[in-house]
């Protein structure tokens, strides 16, 4: 028997503050993780249901978007549009607040037949549930024509004709059905990609012994990504923002220079139906050159290309940059502890690269964290590239060595002036110096050394 699903993305709420769709949920947007859970069961169609102020992003081409027809309806109205759109015999209802729901408990829902809603001894559990299509659409128009917009009244009635059929939530299941409602529930239940806590023996010299310990340290996981079902990397790095990651990485390859050219970023499901997926899809409106990847040449900072043979190259690609934001000594040491206080994961694990964006008066824009500091400046330029921000007046900072590599980033996101907390390379300096970027490294403490460009007084 055939069936749609639809999220019903709700919008912000006054309890929690924000719009739940949009949370960071094990590294993306909530949403994108419940479409990505509702893919791998796979309907005949997706839907997602909003109210109309709500800023989604362009859905994935898979997923159709419906605005409820009449706003502050609820979960009724949304229901009553998808409903009246459908062409399925039955609809498979999530909310978007269910972060913690199984595509396993889902899918045994489906196994009920037409009809089925988890209750749990004291009131349906409506969002998360199968419902016959027609008969329920009259059922809720009648509610609504009504001004009854309670979706508990609407399913006793269902039940009590036949229409549904009443599943019983037992202890296992409960965790399932745990919502965001504050911001204390986010936190309580959001779980970390970024980290992984192992047992470690820990030496302690004073009292000459070894104590078992917890501790925490950053995860790091293989990431292929696939354009246009062809795959052209795989890259290690920590899980989360993936999309951004590749998006990033299209753009300092010169396989993307503009938003509208990728149609879709998504994770595999025959690969990964849950969580964070290991292999992303990325659809592009044109199949672009995959023997030109400079990776394919820029391997690693020990790779052994020629200087100013690869300098060449990147500028067949990326022009050099027209003008640098002023940049002053003070400017340029209030950077580090912005950076090293936004580093939330580091302060577990010690062990992670970041990069950050500032803009010219010193704001941190955006930073990410990774295994791989290439990865971490790929995330950041994916995102900006992603929201379609302009990066010519900004400032990255970079935690570690600057390479070759991390320069050519930057140009080709037209990133003006980059400074490192360790040394630059000599092929980075080389490179800054030719492509006209502000370079900086050992931004530490009280000093730095200048390698490119001028420090304004």
């Amino acid at each position: 028997m055939s069936f749609d699903a639809v999220l019903i993305a709700g919008g912000r709420s006054t309890r929690f503050g924000e719009d739940k769709a949009f949370v960071d949920w094990k590294g993306r947007p909530l949403y994108a993780h419940q479409l990505q859970m509702l893919a791998s069961l796979r309907p005949t169609a997706m839907w997602l249901s909003t109210n109309a102020e709500q800023p989604f992003p362009q859905v994935l081409e898979s997923v159709s978007r419906l605005v409820d027809e009449e706003p502050d309806q609820g979960p009724i109205g949304g229901l009553v549009s998808v409903f009246r759109e459908s062409k399925a015999d039955r609809i498979l209802v999530l909310g978007v607040d269910l972060p913690c729901m199984s595509p396993e408990y889902l899918n045994s829902l489906l196994d009920f037949g037409t009809g089925v809603v988890p209750h749990n001894g004291d009131f349906w559990e409506p969002l998360a549930a199968v419902y016959p299509r027609k008969d329920m659409l009259a059922l809720l128009e009648n509610h609504l024509s009504q001004g009854n917009r309670k979706l508990q009244s609407v399913l006793h009635e269902a039940f009590d004709a036949g229409l549904i059929t009443r599943l019983a939530i037992g202890p296992d299941e409960e965790p399932l059905f745990q919502n965001i409602n504050t911001q204390e529930d986010l936190e309580a239940l959001s779980p970390s990609v970024y980290d992984r806590r192992v047992e470690i023996a820990r030496f302690n010299r004073e009292e000459d012994q070894l104590s078992m310990e917890g501790d925490f340290v950053a995860a790091e996981e293989p990431l292929e990504i696939r354009v246009n079902e062809k795959s052209v990397a795989v890259m290690m790095r920590t899980p989360g923002n993936d999309d951004e990651l590749a998006a990033g990485f299209l753009v300092t390859e010169g396989m993307a220079t503009s938003p509208d050219e990728i149609l879709e970023i998504a994770q595999c499901p025959d690969v990964d139906p849950q969580g964070v997926g290991n292999t992303l899809e990325v659809r592009m409106s044109s199949s672009p050159d995959l023997e030109e990847l400079t990776r394919h040449v820029f391997t690693s900072s020990s790779c052994g290309v020629c200087g100013k043979a690869t300098i060449d190259a990147v500028f067949l690609q990326f022009p050099p940059v027209i003008e640098v934001p002023p940049i002053s000594a003070d400017y340029l040491l209030g950077l580090p502890g912005k950076l090293r206080a936004a580093q939330k994961t580091f302060d577990r694990t010690g062990g992670l690269h970041a990069s950050a964006l500032f803009d010219a008066d010193g704001n941190l824009l955006m930073l990410r964290e990774d295994v791989g500091r290439h990865n971490a400046l790929d995330k950041v330029i994916g995102r900006a590239f992603l929201d379609g921000k302009d990066l010519s007046k900004c400032v990255l900072l970079v935690s570690g060595r600057i390479s070759f590599e991390l320069m050519q980033k930057a140009l080709a996101a037209r990133i003006p002036a980059v400074a490192g907390i360790s040394a630059p390379s000599s092929l980075a300096v080389q490179l800054a110096k030719e492509s006209g970027q502000f370079l900086a490294g050992f931004v530490r403490g009280k000093s730095f050394n200048v390698y490119s460009g001028k420090i304004e007084k």
